[in-house]
């Protein structure tokens, strides 16, 4: 689709959405100098048209019923920016398509339910599904990935695409503050979902990254198997050991494809203090893909925001409006089925806190559990026993998640310990 004027609907007014309209009165007179593309928004819908936005919603024809965007010869792209994976989302995608509608959106976690389903259904109607602001907000990873890389052979992608748990280790790390105190404060600003463990739980990661890992390997889009742990039983104190050690903490989201098995995962990990995932701070995205060709390239921006997001918004529609023909991909849908494997099959080694009753015997019967599972301690630390509590801080040497994890078990059964013990990857990188 070339078209000099380009009619569209917008779907959702909140933070993106007003970030969107923004964007284009604003830059619209330059937008068309540019690329001859007049970019017209003409209708919108929200939930609450009383609510108070940041430019004039007269402007605009309102609409209380989403689905009526669908029908209006008038629209050519629908821009939906409500997020949810099921519901009135996925509905006004869906028929929009059928319409003959364009699509652009954010809904990550919607991608990575449907978006398989999604994909096929364009490709039938002929339309484009454009969705460069449901990751990593201001960097173009989706573009990089179908685009700019296509003609590469990608081996692994990771990097930290939460803004809002980076935001949190960042604030306990350079702050010195607890966990509860700065996700309030996060939550407080805005910066946690409504629903917070899709942030802090890394579900919000593990969207992303089955997204990126469709794009990258040209295997089949599945969310649900990606390994998710998030940051809840990161401590202060396991902050602090880590710096000492030279490394700093990091929710890290990971895919690997070798050898035809894809390996996907998001979990804390201890990534060494001279490495660029490392150096992101607070909101910061960064994402580094690993290829052949290519070997190692990193992408770091803003990984959320008004501006940022908008801005993928409005590059997916300038490139509609220019009839710009790439595939929707997630990825080669029509040959990516491949064997899946977990991450318990990945030797690492891991950083382990226990909180240990203090008595005579402890350390014999922790040692005797992990060797029974061929665990071999690096280093070991403890801490000056406090009230019958004592904390034992130990590495290990390069072991099995699934062994590890037996192990662990089998000690907190032993009763030795206070809680659940932590665990955190060493991650080469």
């Amino acid at each position: 689709m070339r078209k000099q004027k380009i009619g569209i609907a917008i779907f959702g007014l909140g933070t993106v959405g007003s970030g969107v309209i923004n964007l284009i009165n604003k830059q619209r007179a330059s937008i068309k100098l540019r690329t001859g593309i007049d970019l017209q928004v003409k209708t919108v819908c929200a939930k609450s048209k009383r609510k108070k936005r940041p430019f004039n919603l007269s402007s605009f024809n309102w609409v209380d019923d989403p689905i009526s965007f669908t029908k209006d010869k008038e629209i050519d792209v629908i821009v939906e920016l409500v997020g949810g994976e099921k519901g009135i989302s996925r509905r006004v995608i869906e028929e929009g398509i059928k319409q003959g509608k364009h699509i652009v959106t954010a809904n990550k976690a919607l991608l990575a339910n449907f978006g398989e389903n999604l994909a096929k259904l364009a490709e039938e109607y002929e339309v484009s599904l454009r969705y460069e602001a449901a990751v990593a907000g201001g960097i173009p990873i989706i573009k990089v990935l179908t685009e700019s890389l296509i003609s590469n052979k990608l081996t692994s992608i990771y990097g930290v695409i939460n803004g809002t748990c980076n935001y949190i280790l960042t604030k306990m790390e350079t702050e010195g503050r607890d966990y509860n105190d700065v996700f309030s404060e996060a939550k407080r600003l805005g910066y946690v979902e409504a629903d917070p463990e899709l942030d802090i739980g890394g579900i919000d990661s593990a969207h992303k990254i089955s997204i990126l890992s469709s794009l990258a390997f040209g295997t089949k889009l599945d969310y649900r198997n990606v390994s998710t742990k998030g940051i809840k039983s990161v401590s202060l104190e396991d902050i602090r050991e880590a710096s000492k050690m030279g490394f700093k903490i990091k929710l890290l989201a990971r895919a690997e494809y070798k050898k035809g098995v894809l390996e996907q995962e998001v979990a804390p990990c201890l990534v060494k203090k001279n490495t660029p995932i490392a150096q992101v701070q607070g909101s910061t995205n960064i994402v580094v893909l690993e290829g052949e060709d290519i070997g190692e390239t990193v992408f770091s921006g803003p990984g959320a925001g008004m501006g940022p997001t908008a801005s993928a918004v409005v590059s997916d529609l300038i490139s509609i409006a220019l009839g710009d023909k790439v595939p929707t991909l997630l990825n080669s849908i029509r040959s990516s089925k491949r064997s899946q494997k977990g991450v318990n099959e990945k030797e690492s080694s891991f950083y382990v806190r226990f909180q240990l009753r203090d008595r005579s015997g402890v350390i014999a019967l922790l040692s005797s559990k992990l060797s029974s599972q061929k665990i071999s301690i690096s280093q070991m630390k403890q801490k000056e026993p406090s009230k019958g509590k004592a904390t034992l801080i130990m590495t290990t040497h390069k072991t099995l998640q699934e062994n590890l994890s037996k192990a662990l078990h089998q000690i907190k059964k032993s009763k030795i310990c206070f809680g659940e013990p932590v665990s955190i990857r060493i991650q080469e990188i």
